[in-house]
């Protein structure tokens, strides 16, 4: 297990953070919408801290210390509210990340309407059919998309 790093990026060493590495940062924000990809978002952030270097301070504390200015919104409030219960390791981390905001998080919330649909008592196909093209309208597109590297 890797060293303990306090999650506050003010407080986790006595090494001030340059504001350009934080607007780097901050140029790609991760907000876990549903379109966003968490492992597309880790990949990035982790090349980017990679060519960053701040004498006496590890690549570990300094990913701890950038990784909150790299989220906004739902995934920030993921963040504030996970913190606390991590040791420390930046592995543990990212697999929290990415399993709330993974595929699979996404289809264990899908609206339990889509699941259980039934036409209504005196309802027409044709309206059923549009309530239900409505339904699956509302969820995110699930298929995994072809990349080239």
């Amino acid at each position: 297990m890797g060293e303990f790093f306090e999650p506050s990026p003010s407080s986790s060493s006595n090494h001030e953070l340059d504001p350009g590495f934080i607007a780097m940062v901050r140029k790609r924000p991760f907000s876990g919408e549903i379109h966003e990809d968490p492992y597309e978002h880790l990949l990035e952030f982790e090349e980017l801290y990679s060519g960053l270097e701040i004498l006496g301070m590890t690549q570990e504390a300094l990913r701890w210390k950038l990784f909150p200015f790299s989220l906004i919104e739902r995934a920030e409030q993921w963040y504030i509210r996970t913190i606390g219960n991590m040791s420390g390791d930046w592995e543990e981390l990212r697999d929290d990340f990415c399993y709330s905001f993974s595929l699979t998080e996404r289809i264990d919330s899908l609206p339990t309407d889509i699941l259980d649909f039934e036409q209504l008592e005196k309802e027409s196909i044709g309206a059923a059919w549009a309530r239900f093209s409505c339904l699956l309208a509302s969820i995110p597109d699930m298929s995994i998309p072809y990349k080239i590297r």
